[in-house]
C-alpha cells in the first residue's frame, strides 16, 4: 500500500470516527424539548410550500412571543406525520381532528383550536357530468387520506347510505395533498375529489377556483386543533396557548396570520372539545379503506 492509499485510509478512518460520535449526540438533541428548540408539526394536508407560506408567520408570532426558537416541520404523508407524532418529534403541533384518538397514549393534548369549524366537500370539474355523489360510483376519486375526516371519511356513510360500498364501488386514490387533488380534477386524472372546501379560496388557487365545483358538503367539523407535548414546561404550554388566544383580528398583522390559517379567531380548547366529533368519526371507521 502507497503513501496515497495510507493517507485516504486514515481519513476515512477519522470521518467515521466523527460520525460515530455525532449521530448519538444528533439523536438526543432531535428528541429534546429542553434544547429551546419548539418543533412545530403540522399536518401535511398542503404541500410544503403552501404549508410554510400559511404557517411561517404564525412561527414568527409565536417565536417574537416566546423568546424561543420555533422549527417548523411537517411529513411527506399522513401515515409519517401520525409515525413521527407517535414517536414523540413533535413539540407542538397543528393535526387533523381524526388523529386526536390516536395520540393520547404519547403524550399529547389540546390547548387551543380555530374558529369557526370548516367543511369537507367533493369537488367536480365545472364541466363534469356528475352533479351528486350517486354518480360516483364505478368513479375514480382523489382524497387526502385515511386520516382526513374532511378529506376522504365524511363522505364514506353518505356513499353507503346510498347503497354504493365504498370499498367496492369507488376507486379511492390517497394523494395528501389538496393541491394534488384540485389539479388532478381539472387535468381530468379524477372524476371527483375530497377537500376541505375552504382550501379552494387560498391564493395560490385563485386562478382555477372556476374551473370546479362543489356538489357535496360534510356536516360542520372542529378546526384543526393545536396539541402539546404533555413533558413540555407549563410556563411554554401557557405561553403558546396565550400567544395564540391574543391573536385580534382588529390587528392587521394578527389579522394577516388568522387568514393564512384560514380562521376567524383562536380559543382555548382541551380534548373534551372534540369528544362529539369523535363519535362522529366513529360511523365512518368500518367504511373506511384498510
Amino acid at each position: 500500500m502507497n503513501t496515497r492509499s495510507y493517507r485516504l485510509l486514515f481519513v476515512s478512518g477519522v470521518l467515521l470516527a466523527l460520525l460515530a460520535m455525532l449521530v448519538p449526540v444528533s439523536c438526543r438533541a432531535h428528541g429534546d424539548s429542553g434544547s429551546g428548540i419548539i418543533r412545530f408539526g403540522v399536518f401535511p394536508f398542503q404541500s410544503p410550500k403552501i404549508i410554510i407560506e400559511m404557517y411561517a408567520p404564525l412561527v414568527s408570532f409565536l417565536e417574537k412571543n416566546l423568546g424561543k426558537k420555533i422549527q417548523l416541520l411537517s411529513a411527506p404523508d399522513d401515515r409519517s406525520f401520525l409515525i413521527r407524532a407517535k414517536g414523540g418529534e413533535y413539540d407542538l403541533m397543528l393535526s387533523v381532528p381524526v388523529l386526536l384518538y390516536k395520540l393520547p397514549p404519547a403524550g399529547y393534548r389540546v390547548i387551543a383550536r380555530g374558529e369557526p369549524s370548516f367543511y369537507g366537500g367533493v369537488i367536480v370539474r365545472s364541466d363534469s357530468a356528475i352533479t351528486t355523489i350517486d354518480q360516483l360510483k364505478g368513479k375514480k376519486v382523489g382524497a387526502v387520506g385515511e386520516h382526513s375526516y374532511g378529506g376522504y371519511r365524511f363522505l364514506l356513510p353518505l356513499l353507503a347510505a346510498r347503497g354504493i360500498d365504498p370499498q367496492k364501488d369507488v376507486t379511492f386514490q390517497f394523494l395528501d395533498k389538496v393541491s394534488i387533488i384540485i389539479y388532478g380534477v381539472i387535468n381530468r386524472k379524477f372524476d371527483a375529489g375530497v377537500l376541505r372546501v375552504g382550501a379552494l379560496n387560498h391564493p395560490s388557487f385563485a386562478g382555477i377556483r372556476e374551473q370546479v365545483r362543489v356538489i357535496a358538503l360534510s356536516p360542520e367539523i372542529p378546526e384543526f386543533p393545536f396539541i402539546v407535548k404533555n413533558s413540555l414546561d407549563a410556563s411554554t404550554v401557557t405561553a403558546i396557548q396565550e400567544a395564540l388566544v391574543s391573536l385580534s383580528p382588529d390587528r392587521p398583522d394578527d389579522l394577516a396570520i388568522l387568514n393564512g390559517m384560514q380562521v376567524k379567531k383562536m380559543v382555548a380548547a382541551t380534548d373534551a372539545d372534540y369528544d362529539q366529533f369523535h363519535e362522529q368519526v366513529k360511523n365512518s371507521e368500518h367504511l373506511r379503506h384498510p
